[in-house]
């Protein structure tokens, strides 16, 4: 699955760069994912998050009971004008 938007790693969107927390990455493989600790560990940053991207998805899907807004922009009469 891919998405629209990678993480770059240590860096912020405004070009800052930050420190990447591996505990907090191993804490959310370990706790969110399901992996034991030397999984999570061996996970390719990358692999990581899309894995995080599809938990995060699954995760909004059951606490709020929706995929995605309907959003329409203009109101359709007819198949004609599709």
């Amino acid at each position: 699955m891919l998405f629209r938007k990678k993480s770059v790693p240590g860096k912020k969107e405004s070009g800052e760069e930050v420190p990447v927390d591996f505990p907090w990455l191993r804490y959310i493989g370990m706790n969110r994912l399901g992996f034991t600790s030397a999984q999570a560990g061996h996970l390719y940053f990358g692999e990581w998050i899309e894995l995080f991207e599809a938990f995060k998805i699954q995760h909004n899907f059951e606490m709020r009971r929706t995929l995605y807004k309907v959003e329409q922009e203009e109101e359709i009469s007819s198949l004609d004008v599709l």
